[in-house]
């Protein structure tokens, strides 16, 4: 519970610092959240798992931004079935970021990210 209470405790925070004029936003890092269900394998993600998160970005009015490389960016290192994938790692952009031009996020193994701006 107390790590649930972390994360509504960041989502509030982010509200409060994003909610500016129409200005270029990008927000990147590990939400340790999954979006959406199809986001994890192993154990699947529950509607309120990923509603705090989906609510955020709506508000935000934020996207994530477009990634290649691994689709997963955590790993419980279980053995077997007990073993969960899951991606917790977001580039989230709004619109304003986006149209800049051609940004995306590459995954290149479970802790390494580049991000690239052209």
């Amino acid at each position: 519970m107390e790590e649930i209470s972390k994360r509504e405790e960041l989502w509030s925070e982010l509200l409060q610092h994003t909610l500016m004029p129409s200005n270029p936003w990008v927000l990147c890092g590990d939400f340790n959240n999954v979006l959406h269900s199809e986001d994890r394998m192993g154990t699947p993600a529950t509607a309120s798992e990923t509603q705090g998160f989906q609510n955020l970005i709506d508000v935000l009015q934020f996207t994530p931004l477009r990634s290649k490389g691994w689709q997963f960016t955590w790993c419980n290192k279980e053995e077997g079935s007990n073993r969960v994938y899951g991606k917790i790692d977001w580039a989230l952009g709004n619109y304003d970021w986006i149209q800049i031009g051609h940004v995306e996020d590459e995954f290149l193994n479970l802790n390494t990210h580049l991000f690239y701006f052209n």
